[in-house]
Formats: structure tokens, sequence, C-alpha cells
């Protein structure tokens, strides 16, 4: 699994919560060019990401995600009031979580969208 962000101290304690449930995490990303790096290199089932992008910029990621491996389940975290959920579901992404939300949340969604655990 890789987890990317914007913001450090989510990423750590998604990081810590994903791994306290007994999931592997191979890999972090600060930017979404890092992120994109580290998806080619690292292979991931899954990519959970938060970045403050437009609309029309975080569906074009997740398309770019998709063109590495067509099978990455991607999990995208966005503000409420983004909008655009709907969007990132139909571009290929396999779930959104809205902020806020619980480490509960996550978890679900993981168990969801994981192949492995």
């Amino acid at each position: 699994m890789l987890i990317a962000g914007d913001i450090p101290f989510l990423i750590l304690l998604l990081k810590m919560s994903i791994e306290d449930a007994e999931f592997n995490v191979i890999a972090s990303a600060a930017s979404p060019e890092e992120m994109l790096i580290k998806c080619r290199e690292t292979d991931p089932d899954v990519v959970i990401f938060d970045f403050q992008l437009s609309e029309r910029k975080c569906v074009r990621l997740v398309e770019d995600i998709l063109d590495i491996d067509p099978g990455i389940a991607i999990i995208v975290i966005t503000d409420p009031i983004n909008g655009y959920d709907e969007k990132l579901l139909v571009s290929g992404a396999r779930a959104f979580l809205q902020k806020p939300f619980s480490t509960y949340d996550i978890m679900d969604l993981l168990t969801k969208v994981s192949p492995l655990k």
C-alpha cells in the first residue's frame, strides 16, 4: 500500500493506523509527482492519497495512477467542500473518504478494496 498527501501529520497517522491493522505500507509520498514515481517503483495494490487539488487535477491523477497499473485500488481522501466525489469514482477510484473520518472508516474501506491483508 502506498500513502500520499501534502499534510505530513495526517500521512503519519494513517500509516500508523494502517500498520496497526496489519496492512503493509510499502511507501509514502509528499507530492503527486513523487507518488507517481513510487507507484512505478513499488507496484502497490492500494494507493490512498490526500492532496489539495482542483477537480480536474485530482481526476487526472487517478487516471495517471491507473495508466501505471489498472489494477491498483485507489482511495481518495477529500474535503466535503470539493463536491467531486462521484467524478473520482467514474474516473476509476475505488472509493473516496470524506473528511472528517475515523480510523474505523479507513479500515472498513481498506478491508473492502484491498486484495491483501
